[in-house]
């Protein structure tokens, strides 16, 4: 067990913090993207 808290205690302190910046802002540009993109409703209802 103490192994395990250890193994998982060094792949933390690996993970650099500006790497998780930049993935964080990479995932919002793209579902931004995905949303600009978004259909709308085609026109069904009232307008």
């Amino acid at each position: 067990m103490k192994g395990k808290l250890s193994q998982i205690n060094l792949f933390v302190s690996k993970i650099n913090r500006q790497h998780v910046q930049i993935i964080l802002v990479l995932l919002t540009l793209a579902l931004f993207v995905l949303g600009a993109g978004a259909p709308d409703d085609g026109g069904i209802g009232p307008r």
